[in-house]
C-alpha cells in the first residue's frame, strides 16, 4: 500500500496544501476540491475560468504561487501571534498509538514536517 510508505509523502502533503489553499482562496467549496484535486487537468481549467472571468492571462504556476503565498501568510501570522515551532507540533500520541486497520503510527520527524511548508 503506497499510501502507508513515507516516500514522496512530504512532497504530496506540500502540493495538496498548496492546491487546497488555492481553492480556498478562490472560494471553492471543499466538496468541489476533491474532484478538482483528483483530475490532473482540472487546475488548468480553473486557470481558464479565472482568466475568462477577469480577462487575465494567469498560467497554472502563477495560480499555484498564490496558494504558496496564502500558506506563507498563515505561517507568518502564527509566528507573529507567538506560536513557536515547539508549539506547532502534532501530539505525541500520533507517534505512539497505532491506528487500525493497518496498525501503523505516524513516523515523520519534525524536520520532515517542517519541509512541507518550505518554498
Amino acid at each position: 500500500m503506497i499510501h502507508l510508505k513515507k516516500d514522496g509523502q512530504v512532497e504530496l502533503s506540500r502540493n495538496l496544501q498548496i492546491a487546497t489553499a488555492v481553492l480556498d482562496r478562490l472560494g471553492f467549496c471543499i466538496f468541489v476540491a476533491f474532484p478538482i484535486l483528483d483530475d490532473e487537468t482540472a487546475f488548468s481549467e480553473v486557470a481558464n475560468m479565472i482568466n475568462s472571468k477577469y480577462d487575465t492571462n494567469f498560467d497554472i504556476n502563477e495560480i499555484l504561487a498564490g496558494g504558496q503565498e496564502v500558506l506563507k501568510l498563515e505561517k507568518a501570522f502564527n509566528q507573529r501571534a507567538g506560536i513557536t515551532k515547539a508549539q506547532d507540533r502534532l501530539p505525541e500520541f500520533f507517534k505512539e498509538e497505532a491506528v487500525a486497520p493497518h496498525n501503523v503510527t505516524f513516523d515523520f520527524t519534525d524536520e520532515e514536517l517542517d519541509k512541507t511548508l518550505e518554498f
